[in-house]
């Protein structure tokens, strides 16, 4: 069986909802978060398996945010995308070594 490259617009559909699911287990059903996608796809169009990237990602919350809890969803964020692109994409895995917030 030849295994078949996942475009990278699946992998970010999948990705999404991946961490999605784990930030509302974890954190709590008032948090909503997404990857933009731009910076996503961007990362991966042109792939130097040298560097790492740095990905962007919105979080609406309904509830104000103090900041321990942000740094803990920073990690946990960092963490959780490395390990879901390695099992997910792992023939063009890419190391993401950094994370930018937005809060809504």
């Amino acid at each position: 069986m030849i295994d078949q490259p996942i475009s990278i617009s699946k992998v970010y559909v999948l990705l999404n909802k991946v961490l999605n699911t784990l930030i509302r287990r974890k954190f709590g059903k008032h948090y909503s978060i997404r990857l933009n996608a731009l910076t996503f796809i961007s990362n991966r169009s042109n792939v130097n398996y040298f560097q790492t990237s740095s990905e962007k990602i919105t979080i609406k919350s309904l509830k104000p945010i103090h900041l321990n809890e942000l740094l803990l969803i920073k990690e946990f964020l960092l963490f959780n995308i490395n390990s879901a692109l390695l099992c997910i994409d792992s023939n063009s895995h890419l190391e993401v070594s950094g994370i930018e917030i937005i809060i809504i």
